[in-house]
C-alpha cells in the first residue's frame, strides 16, 4: 500500500474488516489469511490488536468519515476483499460496507 495511514486509521480499518469477518458467524481461513496480510502490510502488533478490539463501530466511523478520498477508496476496497475472501459475500458483511459507503 503506498497511501500512509495514520495509527487511528490503520486501528480503525482493522477494526472494520474483523467485524465484517464475524458479520456471518463464520470465520473462514481465507478470511484469517487475507487479515493476516493486511496485517503485515499496515504494520499492526499483537499487542496493537488489543487496541483494536476495543473499537466499536462508531468509533471506527468517525475514523473513517475523516479519510481522505484516496485513503477511503482504498479501505473500501479492503472492506470489499474481505468479504469476497471467503467465496460469498453475505448479505451481513456487505450491510456493514454499504453502512461506510453512504458516508
Amino acid at each position: 500500500m503506498n497511501v500512509i495511514f495514520n495509527k487511528q486509521e490503520k486501528y480503525a480499518i482493522v477494526s472494520v474488516l474483523i467485524k465484517i469477518m464475524e458479520a456471518d458467524g463464520i470465520i473462514d481461513p481465507h478470511e484469517v489469511e487475507f487479515l493476516d496480510r493486511v496485517l503485515v502490510d499496515l504494520n499492526i502488533s499483537e499487542q496493537e490488536m488489543e487496541i483494536i478490539q476495543e473499537y466499536d463501530f462508531g468509533q471506527d466511523t468517525a475514523i473513517i468519515r475523516q479519510l481522505s478520498v484516496e485513503k477511503l477508496k482504498i479501505a473500501k476496497q479492503l472492506f470489499t476483499n474481505m468479504a469476497e475472501s471467503d467465496g460469498y459475500s453475505d448479505p451481513r458483511e456487505l450491510e456493514i460496507i454499504n453502512t461506510l459507503g453512504a458516508l
